[in-house]
């Protein structure tokens, strides 16, 4: 079934929404999605269907779901799975055209399971009620004040969408993809599925970046079709696990979903656009790089190094990754050709350190990176740069320097700070400026690399 634009703003943006099946209590650790919703600042109207109690969380609730009076748009659902296939119904008979159902215990489970599953599938399709899950926390939409979660999560309206088929990843969005302003958690996909949540996403002109998290991937030709567009407009990094026979079986049990051959998974991803990723700190990564960082428009990279060593680690993991050492003619290198002994020649990587003992880290930085940044045949610099005590002026200004250049020039620039105060001088850094700080040289050359992916896939089907 086909999702039509009109279904986001049901699930998304509520005006008004019913709850059946949720905590008698209310407050701190009570888990109730009420609470959450009302601390996000939700406007809309909340109705509450419960049998047994007659408030809730303030609200005065309703026996059955056919109390309701007036249009409800959303009915969220989190009762036994026994009761569900009947109260979807009644949902639908009701003009409810949204349903999220949070429970497990479906395909992924048995065959009753898969039965129920179908059943409920069956009862919505007779009025065209779609239904987000089941087996999910739902939707949040930060920029609408919504959620459905009964995990608390905080509302940060920041342009990062998350599609996926877990619920980690929402309540471990700060973690995994650096947080997420809309998020939407398909399940076990019975009606609602990756590639509708993706095409919802993906046109949002709010979100800048999207990340996706797949165990299974259907409609094959549907998604290819669906990510390229978004692609058109958005990185898409996704990661989909169930690579290996173990995982895949896991996978089935979590979310009925069936893994595939992750060959032709990898295929299809690239086919789309999609930057696929294997690690969760790549996708953290990519997803700050591409908020942060300006296009990588090739794959050629300059190193500011103030050892030798660090310099040729990145020559090593560059190689690795598909990047390749700009080539640095000595015209462009005069300036900070001037800075150097007699007996060094400025190159790619250039490293700094017997320049800096005499003419000072911020001199030295500033005149370095200007010169390669400038340069028509870098698309990309990685700096390293050493993290020591604020006092100490002469290093701490050079980081000052990085920041400034990186506001001038239209080329990422991507910083490993080491030393004491790393950690500290990381955090300091990212508040201002556009240069992004990475915890190692290896994941700041593969942020390059899939930057370069990105825009390579992009010039090639424009």
């Amino acid at each position: 079934m086909s999702a039509e634009p009109s279904y986001k703003g049901l699930f998304l943006n509520p005006s008004s929404v019913v709850f059946v099946g949720i905590p008698r209590k209310s407050g701190p650790g009570s888990l109730n999605p009420v609470d959450n919703l009302r601390s996000w600042g939700y406007e809309g109207t909340i109705h509450i269907v419960h049998p047994h109690v007659s408030q809730i969380a303030g609200v005065n609730t309703l026996p059955a779901v056919s109390s309701l009076s007036g249009s409800v748009d959303l009915g969220i659902i989190a009762t036994p799975r026994d009761t569900i296939p009947g109260i979807v119904r009644e949902c639908a008979l009701k003009g409810i055209k949204a349903i999220i159902v949070t429970n497990q215990g479906f395909a992924e489970a048995d065959s009753k399971g898969k039965e129920l599953q179908q059943q409920m599938l069956e009862a919505a399709s007779t009025t065209g009620t779609r239904i987000l899950g089941p087996n999910t926390l739902g939707v949040s939409s930060s920029f609408d004040r919504f959620t459905s979660s009964f995990m608390p999560l905080p509302r940060e309206e920041i342009p990062i969408g998350v599609v996926c088929q877990s619920g980690v990843f929402f309540v471990g969005a700060s973690q995994l993809t650096g947080g997420m302003g809309i998020g939407i958690d398909v399940g076990n996909e019975c009606d609602i599925s990756l590639t509708d949540a993706i095409e919802w996403l993906g046109h949002d002109d709010r979100l800048k970046v999207l990340a996706i998290h797949a165990e299974g991937i259907s409609r094959g030709k549907s998604f290819v079709d669906a990510t390229a567009q978004v692609s058109r407009r958005i990185p898409v990094i996704a990661i989909k696990t169930g690579r290996s026979p173990m995982g895949a079986l896991a996978a089935t049990s979590h979310s009925g979903s069936m893994a595939g051959h992750d060959r032709i998974v990898g295929t299809v991803m690239r086919k789309s656009g999609i930057i696929r990723v294997e690690e969760t700190q790549d996708m953290l990564d990519l997803v700050r790089g591409f908020l942060r960082l300006p296009p990588m428009k090739g794959r050629r990279v300059a190193v500011i190094t103030l050892t030798g060593a660090g310099g040729i680690i990145l020559l090593d993991t560059m190689d690795l990754y598909g990047l390749v050492p700009a080539k640095l003619d000595q015209i462009s290198l005069n300036k900070v050709q001037d800075l150097f002994p007699p007996w060094m020649t400025a190159a790619n990587p250039l490293d700094i350190w017997p320049a800096l003992m005499k003419n000072g880290m911020k001199k030295v930085y500033r005149i370095a990176l200007r010169d390669v940044l400038k340069n028509s045949n870098v698309d990309g610099v990685i700096c390293l740069a050493l993290g020591l005590d604020r006092k100490q002026q002469r290093y701490f200004s050079s980081l000052v320097e990085i920041q400034n250049l990186s506001l001038e020039f239209s080329k990422p620039v991507v910083v490993w700070v080491y030393g004491p105060q790393a950690e500290e001088v990381r955090n300091q850094m990212n508040q201002y400026g556009r240069a992004m700080t990475v915890p190692s040289l290896e994941r700041g050359a593969k942020v390059l690399a899939r930057m370069a992916q990105y825009q390579s896939w992009r010039q090639k089907i424009a």
